[in-house]
């Protein structure tokens, strides 16, 4: 397989986005938060919205020619008490595309991208407990198991974003953060 990019979908990518989601939803139905009936009634301009990168969620995707083989998304908590946290969502590489690492290169492209958001401190995810090849992935990527009960038949995972240590001499003196519960 020649060597392919992830890329940030955009509007004009819904129809092959649309395309691939179904098929995922309808060969793995347990690993997505939503059904095969459901998302075909999402209409396209749903489907273009939902592929508008924000400062909340971006998808990103990987085609070979014109078809999209391998997609991923990434969307951040909108709550400020949870706005260090971002979730990755609907990996999925297609069965002709699988065993050439684009799953690794989305889960990375996702991850870098996290990293670039100041305020993020951690991805989060969940992966059926019998999917062991989505396993592998997320743990070969640095994602490790939380240590909460799973949800139904999910595992839930988190990667702890790399920052740059911070010298005492740039560091802001007495700069106080403070969560406050109402």
């Amino acid at each position: 397989m020649p060597e392919l990019s992830v890329r940030p979908l955009n509007p004009d990518d819904a129809p092959a986005y649309r395309a691939l989601r179904l098929a995922a939803i309808a060969e793995l139905p347990a690993a997505f938060c939503t059904t095969h009936a459901l998302e075909s009634s999402v209409s396209m301009a749903q489907m273009r919205q939902r592929l508008q990168p924000t400062r909340f969620q971006i998808i990103f995707g990987i085609f070979d020619d014109t078809q999209l083989i391998a997609m991923a998304g990434l969307r951040r908590e909108t709550i400020a008490v949870v706005h260090d946290k971002a979730s990755l969502w609907g990996v999925y590489v297609a069965p002709q595309a699988r065993g050439h690492g684009l799953g690794r290169q989305l889960v990375q492209a996702a991850v870098e991208h996290a990293g670039t958001i100041a305020e993020l401190a951690t991805v989060r995810l969940a992966v059926a407990h019998d999917n062991a090849a989505a396993l592998t992935l997320y743990l070969s990527c640095g994602f490790v198991l939380d240590g909460a009960a799973p949800q139904a038949a999910m595992l839930q995972m988190q990667l702890a974003l790399p920052r740059p240590a911070v010298s005492a001499a740039t560091a802001p003196q007495n700069s106080v953060f403070l969560k406050i519960k109402t």
